[in-house]
């Protein structure tokens, strides 16, 4: 006579059982996603610009700006494209694994522990010798110590994100708990990545115009 399942006896199989489900959602993961680059044309790496956010927000506007950049300012780009990633706190830490480990995504925005993780195994561009960015900050006497990370096989500090508190005008966009702007390294668009990340910052450096009083939103 079988066992009933309870759960007692289901809480010990995830207990001892759970990295089986987590293998298998990265393994669907990868196998989806070799379906679809060699199904589906995707445009190469030096031609689009993938923003992975994970956070909330207003997708709708998002895409709007995201669109209007590559129209006026990176015309030579076929994609400039926005995705939300999930917030959980555990599929949402696999699912990024899985992503940077493909090389997936060009611009990320996250929380700071999921920042800092990713930092001190390598994974983000250092941007202290981009003068134009870095320029955008000092000339208004913004602090960006604390994207300064070190590599945990190393004694050298690199600034591998840009603390949101220094874009207050993404707000209008989107929400990141204690968030970060960073590169991932193997994105293969330094050139159109980087020219993208400093626009970006550049229109961000401001709050966002505060509504006429009275004015409450959709009306």
């Amino acid at each position: 006579m079988k066992t009933p399942v309870n759960g007692q006896i289901l809480r010990n199989h995830l207990t001892y059982s759970w990295w089986k489900y987590a293998l298998i959602i990265v393994l669907s993961f990868l196998a989806t996603r070799l379906y679809f680059d060699t199904s589906v044309y995707q445009s190469p790496p030096e031609k689009r610009i993938d923003l992975y956010i994970s956070g909330v927000g207003d997708e709708s506007a998002l895409h709007d700006y995201l669109e209007g950049i590559r129209a006026s300012m990176l015309p030579d780009q076929e994609v400039l494209d926005a995705v939300m990633l999930t917030t959980d706190g555990t599929y949402g830490a696999m699912q990024l694994s899985a992503y940077v480990a493909a090389g997936d995504g060009d611009v990320y925005i996250l929380p700071r522990d999921q920042f800092v993780s990713m930092a001190s195994s390598g994974a983000w561009l250092p941007l202290e010798e981009d003068e134009e960015l870095i320029s955008l900050f000092t000339e208004r006497g913004s602090s960006l110590q604390t994207g300064w990370r070190r590599l945990s096989d190393s004694t050298e500090s690199h600034l591998y994100g840009i603390p949101l508190s220094q874009l207050p005008g993404l707000s209008r966009y989107l929400y990141v708990d204690n968030g970060y702007l960073c590169v991932l390294v193997t994105n293969g668009n330094d050139e159109n990545v980087m020219k993208f990340l400093r626009i970006l910052c550049r229109d961000m450096l401001d709050p966002p115009p505060e509504a006429p009083a009275g004015e409450t939103s959709g009306h």
